[in-house]
C-alpha cells in the first residue's frame, strides 16, 4: 500500500510539471537535470566554474538546472531564504552560460539572496546558473522554480523621477570660484523597470544645476558634469516597492533610490555632459575625459560673488537635479526627469534647503512660482527614436518672459530659455520688432562649461535688422563646439525699447542641422504696431517712404504687415494700410 501511494504521488508531480525532490543542481551546465516546477537543491562548495553571469563579474563556483516549461509563463526563480551566502542567479540560453548568452541576472534580491523573472515559452530550454558573488561565496542552497501568469506589457514604460533633493554640499574655494553637490532620490512611476546597470552606458546620469532670481532676473549661475549611477537600493520612499527581476541592476516599479551628495560629487564618477544624448540618453561608456584636479573640478561651479550676500540682497535661489537614461528617454519619458528646490546661501559655505522639492519641473518654473507676472512658453519639436521604437522623441525648450514697464515709457523684456532634452540644442534666438524702433541696454547671459569640457564659452553675438532683432552663437558648420544652448542649460535675453508689449512670433533656430531649422512660437514681444502704425518705417512722418517700407515687408509676408491684425499677410491688409494712410489716420 505504501509504494502505491508513493508511486501515485510520483505520477501526480509529473502530471503537474514538478521535478520536486526528483533532482539536484549539477556542477556542469552540460549535465543540468531536466526539471519543471519545484524546490531543487546543491551545494556549491565542492563545484567548479563553468560559466558566468552577466551582473557580476567574478568567476565563482556554479551549479546548473537545466528547465523547459509546459506552457508559455513567467519563470520566477529564487534562493530568498534558501542560502546561507551570497548568490547569483542567471538563467541563459545555452551552454557554455556566459555574460553574452544571459536572458536575465540578479544578485541581490532580498538581502544577499537572489531572484530573477523572465517570461518563458513552451518547449524551449532555459539554463539556470547558481554561482555566488565572489569566489569564496559558496555553500548549500536551495532553489525554487514557478511558473506564474506573466505580466501585461507595459504600456508607460520605465519613467525615473527625481523625487527629492535630498542634501546639497560644499567643498572648496578656488579662485573666485565655489564648489557643491547635490543629492538626489529618484523614483520609478512607470510600469516597467529601469535599467540600472553599472560599467555600461545602461545607467542614469545624473545632472546638478543652480539658478538665482534677482531683481527680476532668472539666472543659471553653476552646473555640474554628470554622476553616473551604478546600483539601485530599490526603496520604498515613492511607494510600495516591486522589486525588479535584476535587483540592483534595475529600477523597479515604484521604487526609489537615493544618492547623497557626497556620492553626487565623487569626481572620479562625475562624466561630460558633452558626451550624452539627453533626447535619446545615449552615451558612450565609458566615458572619457580630461584629468581632474582640485576640489572643484567636474562638481557644481558656481562664481562665489553670484553668492555672497553682500552682493546678492533680496537674491532667492535654486537648485536642480535632471536624470537622463535610455529606457525612460526612448519610452518618451524624458520631460519630467527635472525637480528643484529653493536653497538658501546666507552662509555660502553651508548652504540649506529652504522649502519641499517641486517634483517633474525644470527650474525655470520656480521664476512663475515667485513671480506672477511671468508667461512660460514651451518650444517643442522630435527628434529621431532608436529602434525598435519609431515614435520620435518629443524634445523641449521652455521661454519665460517677463516684461516690465518703466517710468520713463519705455520696456524691459527679459527672456530666459532653458533647454530640456534637446540635441539639436539652440542656437539662435529671433524677437520680431517694428521698423526703426529703437533698442538699447541689450545683453544675454550663459552659464560657463568647465572642467575640460570642449563647449566654447563665448557670448553670443546681437543684430538689430529691419523687422527683428536676433542673438545667435556660430553655426554648427564653423565650430561644433559652439556655445549653443545644450541640454541641462538655460540662457537670457534682454533688452529695453519704446515699444509696449503684445503676442509676438518668437523664433528660436535649432544648432545642429535637421528639419525644422527653427521653432516658432507665439509669446509676449514687442508690439509690431507702432503707436502710430501708417508711419510704418518709424521716422516720424507719413509718406511715400512708409508705403515703400509696408509693400516690402508685405512681400517678404513679415507680420509687421499684418496690420488689420487678423492673423495673416493678404490683400485685407493692403485696403487696411491704404484706408488710413490716404487719411492720414492712425
Amino acid at each position: 500500500m505504501l509504494k502505491r501511494c508513493i508511486a501515485a504521488a510520483f505520477m501526480t508531480a509529473l502530471a503537474a510539471g514538478s521535478s520536486a525532490a526528483l533532482a539536484q543542481a549539477a556542477d556542469n551546465c552540460a549535465d543540468a537535470p531536466t526539471v519543471g516546477t519545484g524546490t531543487f537543491t546543491g551545494n556549491t562548495s565542492t563545484a567548479t566554474n563553468d560559466g558566468r553571469a552577466s551582473c557580476v563579474s567574478s568567476a565563482s563556483p556554479d551549479m546548473w538546472l537545466r528547465f523547459v516549461p509546459a506552457e508559455d509563463g513567467l519563470l520566477v526563480a529564487s534562493t530568498c531564504g534558501g542560502a546561507t551566502f551570497d548568490t547569483v542567479l542567471s538563467v541563459h540560453s545555452g551552454c557554455p552560460g556566459l555574460g553574452a548568452n544571459a536572458i536575465i541576472c540578479n544578485d541581490d534580491a532580498c538581502g544577499l539572496q537572489s531572484t530573477v523573472r523572465t517570461p518563458v515559452v513552451a518547449g524551449q530550454a532555459y539554463l539556470i546558473r547558481i554561482g555566488g558573488f565572489g569566489v569564496s561565496s559558496v555553500g548549500a542552497f536551495s532553489v525554487s522554480l514557478q511558473l506564474e501568469e506573466p505580466p501585461p506589457p507595459p504600456t508607460d514604460g520605465p519613467d525615473v523621477i527625481l523625487a527629492d533633493l535630498i542634501g546639497i554640499a560644499y567643498y572648496a574655494s578656488v579662485g573666485g570660484i565655489n564648489s557643491y553637490a547635490i543629492g538626489t532620490t529618484s523614483c520609478n512611476i512607470g510600469d516597467a523597470p529601469i535599467s540600472w546597470i553599472s560599467s555600461t552606458n545602461l545607467h542614469p546620469v545624473i545632472g546638478q544645476n543652480v539658478y538665482r532670481l534677482k531683481d527680476g532676473r532668472f539666472e543659471q549661475i553653476g552646473m555640474s558634469w554628470l554622476k553616473h549611477g551604478f546600483v539601485s537600493v530599490n526603496g520604498n520612499f515613492c511607494g510600495s516597492c516591486v522589486p525588479p527581476p535584476m535587483g540592483g541592476s534595475q529600477l523597479g516599479v515604484n521604487c526609489s533610490d537615493p544618492y547623497s551628495a557626497s556620492l553626487n560629487g565623487s569626481q572620479s564618477n562625475l562624466g561630460p555632459r558633452s558626451q550624452v544624448n539627453a533626447a535619446t540618453g545615449y552615451f558612450p561608456y565609458p566615458f572619457t575625459a580630461p584629468g581632474y584636479s582640485g576640489e572643484i573640478a567636474r562638481r557644481v561651479q558656481i562664481a562665489a560673488s553670484d553668492v555672497n550676500p553682500a552682493l546678492n540682497p533680496g537674491a532667492i535661489y535654486f537648485a536642480e537635479g535632471q536624470y537622463v537614461t535610455q529606457d525612460d528617454a526612448q519610452w518618451n519619458n524624458g520631460l519630467n526627469n527635472n525637480a528643484y528646490r529653493r536653497v538658501s546661501f546666507n552662509t555660502p559655505s553651508a548652504p540649506a534647503f529652504t522649502a519641499a522639492t517641486r517634483r517633474e519641473a525644470p527650474a525655470i518654473h520656480a521664476w512663475r512660482e515667485v513671480d506672477s507676472t511671468v508667461t512660460l512658453v514651451n518650444f517643442d519639436s522630435t527628434e529621431a527614436n532608436v529602434a525598435p521604437f519609431t515614435d520620435p522623441i518629443v524634445t523641449r525648450f521652455v521661454l519665460g518672459v517677463k516684461v516690465t514697464a518703466n517710468n520713463d515709457d519705455s520696456y524691459t523684456y527679459e527672456y530666459a530659455i532653458q533647454n530640456i532634452n534637446s540635441h539639436r540644442s539652440g542656437g539662435s534666438f529671433t524677437v520680431p520688432m517694428p521698423v526703426g524702433a529703437s533698442v538699447w541696454d541689450v545683453g544675454f547671459h550663459s552659464v560657463n562649461h568647465h572642467s575640460g569640457e570642449p563647449y566654447s564659452i563665448a557670448p553670443w553675438t546681437f543684430e538689430q535688422n529691419t523687422y527683428d532683432i536676433t542673438w545667435r552663437t556660430e553655426t554648427f558648420a564653423a565650430n561644433p563646439n559652439a556655445n549653443a544652448l545644450r541640454w541641462g542649460t538655460m540662457y537670457n535675453f534682454r533688452f529695453t525699447t519704446t515699444v509696449p508689449p503684445s503676442d509676438a512670433a518668437l523664433s528660436l533656430g535649432l544648432f545642429r542641422p535637421g528639419t525644422p531649422a527653427s521653432i516658432d512660437e507665439s509669446a509676449p514681444g514687442p508690439s509690431l504696431l507702432h503707436a502710430c502704425w501708417i508711419d510704418f518705417n518709424g521716422d516720424g512722418g507719413v509718406d511715400g517712404a512708409d508705403v515703400e517700407a509696408f509693400y516690402l515687408a508685405w512681400e517678404l509676408g513679415i507680420g509687421q504687415a499684418d496690420v488689420n491684425q487678423d492673423g495673416g499677410v493678404d490683400g485685407q491688409d493692403v485696403e487696411t494700410f491704404f484706408i488710413n494712410w490716404e487719411a492720414g489716420a492712425c
